[in-house]
């Protein structure tokens, strides 16, 4: 069984591995080791639950590092790390790669001033396979669209070195084989000529595990396309994204029951779109008002606009890819912003917190967008993933600072054995944000 990274836990072999290689990135001296989780969780609350001392500081010209704190409701705080940069200061771009990758061995981490964790992406515990690209609905790297949208969200956009938000719809147009088609996701309810379906039809639950107290245990039957009824003279095409931006069909079924996670798009489609025992091209003409000759650099789905008005009853808490426990409900925990304030300048803002503590439990959507509101105010902005996978590093003489999610565990391998404390290293992660200096470096 392939387990995908979880809550504070890496059992999937290959990710193991992976960490097992990087381990020699954490500082020795910051690595702690505990019998149990609730001895683990007291060490928590005593070192990792502190405010933080108010500092700002320049860490390259045009670019600000803020640390602050935040009181909340009930006698309860939350640190606040925040990266701003003026206009035309630095240069941003989205990175995004197939499977997650820990950040202190990205080359693009290493070479950037400021990384910070992006979107969305597929993540349980126990699951029989993974999808080709692990960032869910909308991805676009180097220009060329590598995960399709099935639902319509917000996202996150680099354009020439700058970063901006759009809500995207999804829906377009197609051509198979030089024939042009709308299409729409299989979750919209939107009626088109094709409809598309791809990593974010996962249906992911919580379910109790002895060992984690909970997992993210992935439907099997949600990896498939449903059955096409007869007479429907439809087909599903499976289609794997090629380097020049199109798409390139490697199987088909008329009956339905396609596995979704072996392909980037799967496209249901009129049967006379496509000449069976041949192989198809598929272009994306446009998704939503992204035009296909006209793509940003980069893009990846996100959360919540910062302007809506109910967080609770944006559409997001309803998707099933993202788990049972709904992300933007009114409910304290780590989050992620990318804005810009009144004065142009665009803000990466971490809202610090840890999972169970009453002193410091993060925030709620609304206190997080009240918060930018009286400080800086914004003209946009969204939300990125939150919890335990938004964090922010920086690129110093002495290499990468970690902020935020320090209470981060390694699980034991085999069920059993003792959690290491390691606050240097976070999750893994498909897709991160970097920014770049124009000008002279001062990060120390």
């Amino acid at each position: 069984m392939t387990v995908i990274p979880g809550l504070m836990r890496v059992r999937d072999q290959i990710l193991r591995q992976a960490i097992r290689r990087q381990r020699h990135l954490v500082p020795p001296g910051e690595r702690r080791s505990f019998s149990s989780l609730r001895e683990a969780r007291a060490f928590m609350e005593a070192e990792v639950d502190r405010p933080v001392a108010r500092q700002a500081r320049q860490i390259g010209a045009g670019i600000e590092l803020r640390i602050f704190l935040h009181t909340l409701s009930n006698g309860a705080f939350t640190n606040v790390y925040d990266v701003s940069c003026e206009p035309d200061a630095a240069t941003a771009r989205i990175h995004i790669s197939a499977r997650p990758v820990d950040i202190r061995a990205a080359e693009q981490a290493r070479s950037a001033l400021v990384t910070a964790s992006a979107g969305f992406f597929v993540l349980g515990d126990k699951a029989s396979a993974l999808p080709r690209q692990a960032s869910l609905h909308l991805a676009i790297t180097d220009g060329r669209i590598v995960s399709l949208p099935v639902a319509d969200r917000e996202a996150v956009l680099s354009r020439d070195g700058a970063l901006s938000a759009a809500y995207i719809r999804a829906e377009g147009r197609l051509a198979i084989n030089g024939r042009e088609l709308t299409w729409t996701g299989s979750r919209t309810g939107r009626s088109a000529q094709c409809y598309v379906y791809g990593n974010g039809n996962a249906v992911i639950t919580h379910q109790q595990d002895p060992v984690t107290g909970t997992a993210r245990v992935l439907d099997e039957a949600s990896q498939l396309t449903p059955a096409i009824r007869p007479g429907d003279q439809m087909v599903d095409v499976g289609f794997i994204a090629a380097e020049d931006g199109g798409f390139r069909s490697v199987a088909a079924s008329t009956s339905g029951g396609m596995d979704i996670f072996s392909h980037d798009a799967v496209v249901r489609c009129p049967a006379g779109a496509v000449e069976p025992g041949r192989a198809s091209m598929m272009d994306i003409l446009q998704v939503g008002p992204l035009q296909g000759r006209c793509l940003p650099d980069s893009a990846v789905s996100a959360g919540p606009s910062l302007d809506v008005m109910d967080f609770a009853a944006h559409p997001i808490n309803d998707d099933p890819s993202l788990g049972s426990l709904p992300p933007f409900t009114d409910r304290r925990m780590a989050r992620l912003v990318l804005y810009q304030d009144l004065q142009s300048r665009t803000h990466l803002r971490l809202f610090d917190g840890r999972p169970g503590s009453r002193s410091f439990p993060g925030v709620a959507p609304s206190e997080a967008r009240d918060a930018i509101a009286a400080d800086t105010g914004f003209r946009w902005g969204c939300f990125l993933d939150p919890g335990q996978t938004a964090r922010i590093w920086l690129n110093g003489p002495g290499g990468l600072t970690s902020y935020g999610n320090r209470h981060y565990l390694q699980w034991p391998e085999s069920g059993t054995g003792r959690f290491t404390w390691v606050p240097g290293t976070g999750r893994p992660v498909p897709s991160i944000i970097t920014i770049k200096s124009k000008g002279a470096r001062t990060c120390q």
